[in-house]
């Protein structure tokens, strides 16, 4: 049986991140569903990170990833979306 091929582009990993930051924010633990602090906070450091190397300064990046949480939608539709893109 062959591993499933993984999306190791950046924005690839990008939506595997943000999925993960939507995990842990409907966590069975909401411990881990924490803002700032732990894995939650983590995640969404990790996804600014990713967003930065491609030009996104944190500002913009945070602002893509809030809507992307908000509205259920593809970071890259959220990047496409936030105001400082159009």
């Amino acid at each position: 049986m062959n591993a499933p091929t993984l999306d190791t582009s950046t924005r690839g990993i990008a939506e595997h991140l943000l999925e993960t930051l939507r995990l842990l924010d409907r966590a069975d633990d909401q411990r881990l569903a924490v803002q700032h602090e732990g894995a939650y906070g983590d995640v969404r450091e990790a996804l600014i990170k990713v967003l930065r190397t491609q030009g996104w300064g944190r500002g913009m990046a945070d602002e893509a990833i809030s809507h992307a949480m908000l509205d259920g939608c593809s970071m890259y539709d959220a990047m496409l979306a936030t105001p400082a893109n159009r």
